[in-house]
């Protein structure tokens, strides 16, 4: 029975996983333009987005914006306290990127 909880647990924080998409209440991108050609590329994962697909996430909208390529101006990473304590001691963090780019 526990092995069944377990499992029941595991598919359902599996789904909850920050997909690629614009931003949700669960995470994804925004992006502001500041010039020609000139953008804030934002992305904001949740407890279970690991800085990997962060990265990659927010590396595909700026392909996006930029197709012939891009310079980074500026960058800025981090994780927010997602709010949820585990025990009283334990907190989830939300990773996040932020970079301005300037399109080729």
């Amino acid at each position: 029975m526990k092995f069944l909880g377990l499992m029941t647990g595991c598919i359902l924080l599996s789904g909850c996983a920050t997909g690629y998409q614009a931003y949700t209440w669960s995470g994804g991108y925004k992006d502001k333009v500041l010039g020609e050609k000139h953008y804030l590329v934002e992305y904001y994962g949740n407890g279970t987005t690991s800085i990997e697909m962060l990265n990659l996430f927010w590396q595909t909208r700026a392909d996006e914006l930029c197709p012939n390529g891009y310079d980074v101006v500026d960058e800025n990473k981090g994780k927010t306290d997602g709010g949820i304590f585990l025990g009283g001691v334990t907190a989830i963090d939300h990773p996040w990127l932020k970079a301005e780019i300037q399109c080729k």
